[in-house]
This record gives C-alpha cells, structure tokens and sequence, in this order.
C-alpha cells in the first residue's frame, strides 16, 4: 500500500535542488529520497562501501534500493524538465501594462536573463509577487506531476 506524499514537501524539493543529486519519491513510503551522483555512481558499479562515512553507506543503501525495485520509486523532475524560464516570462506578462511590465520584459532577453530579472524584481519592489507566483508555478507542476504518475497527495 503506498502513502500519499506531502504535496508541501514535493514542491520543496522541486523547488530548490541540490545541484549533482538525483530526487526520487518512494512510492511505498512517500518519502522523497534524495542520492548523490557519486553515491550513485557507485552503486550501479556495485563499488564496496568501505571507508565511505555513515551518511554516505545510509545513500548507498537507498541508491542499491532504487536500482533493485525500481518501480517503488519515481525520479522527481529536475531543474531541465520544469522550465523557470517560461515562470518569469510569464509573471512579466501577468503585470498590468505599463513601464514596469516592460521594463522587466526586456531583463529577460539574453544571456543573464535569470540575474537581471532577479535584481529587477527587487529594486521594483516585487520580491513578495515574484516568489509567490514563482510557488504556485511550481505547485502547478508539482500537481501535474502527481497526476501524470498516478501520485497521490496530502
């Protein structure tokens, strides 16, 4: 019998990644795992835990589970498939029009685009909008993502 993963943990996680870490949502538990590439690495190789610190054997052993029942777990979405891009764009045009709305529309445009949009957002004093448009964008993928996988959530 599988438990319902907490929808609130789930966009966390979605939210803000480690970089070089893989997320996987145990089915059985509903728990999200989380595993290091390294970690990983290793376990697919069936490298020895010898001389690996306890937090690392307590990965492996969660990264040898994955690879031996993979259908316990699903891989959560990584930073490539939710698209924060599209987010920002889509906040700037959810702006009344007017000089801020352009204004943030043209920090987009380019490389840097994400750095310039974020220093934008708050000298216009649009921090607060910004991070609680950017939350629902990613409890909407969040919900998607459920859905699409049969999850179900609390």
């Amino acid at each position: 019998m599988s438990k319902p993963v907490k929808l609130e943990v789930l966009i966390d996680e979605m939210e803000s990644p480690f970089e070089g870490y893989y997320y996987y949502l145990n089915r059985d538990t509903g728990e999200i795992v989380m595993v290091g590439e390294e970690i990983f690495t290793k376990a697919e190789d069936e490298d020895p835990i010898d001389g690996l610190e306890v937090w690392e054997q307590t990965e492996y052993a969660q990264a040898t589970d994955i690879l031996e029942h993979p259908s316990h777990y699903l891989e959560l979405p990584d930073k490539e498939e939710i698209n924060e891009y599209r987010m920002m764009e889509n906040f700037c045009y959810s702006l009344d029009d007017g000089p801020t709305k352009e204004r943030l529309i043209s920090t987009i445009q380019g490389r840097g685009a994400f750095r310039r949009f974020k220093d934008q957002v708050d000298q216009l004093g649009l921090k607060k909008e910004w991070f609680a448009f950017r939350k629902n964008c990613y409890r909407e993928e969040a919900l998607d993502w459920c859905e699409l996988h049969g999850v179900e959530y609390e």
